[in-house]
């Protein structure tokens, strides 16, 4: 699942490489999301180093409990500072509601 989201990273990248405004280009382009390639650990991975110590064990041990969803794991997520990139990854992801 590691290899999910940092293939998510990398097709996010290309998708932003073309554009001159990081803004434009998030609200222009959207990665594909298919919900059976990632769980709510994918979301903790690719989102945890931008997070305090706090706001990750919330998601991780909300992430542990029954029936988690992986969208609800990047809308608890979503209004945290964090790159341009991973804020488009995380839209796709409540978009396709995984």
């Amino acid at each position: 699942m590691k290899y999910v989201a940092f293939a998510l990273i990398l097709t996010a990248l290309s998708v932003n490489s073309y554009a001159f405004d990081p803004k434009q280009a998030r609200q222009s382009h959207k990665v594909v999301v298919e919900c059976k390639d990632i769980a709510w650990s994918d979301v903790q991975t690719l989102v945890q180093p931008y997070l305090s110590d706090d706001i990750n064990a919330a998601l991780v041990m909300q992430g542990q409990s029954a029936n988690y969803k992986v969208s609800l794991a990047a809308e608890q997520v979503i209004g945290e500072p964090l790159p341009d990139i991973i804020i488009t990854i995380l839209e796709s992801i409540i978009a396709a509601d995984c």
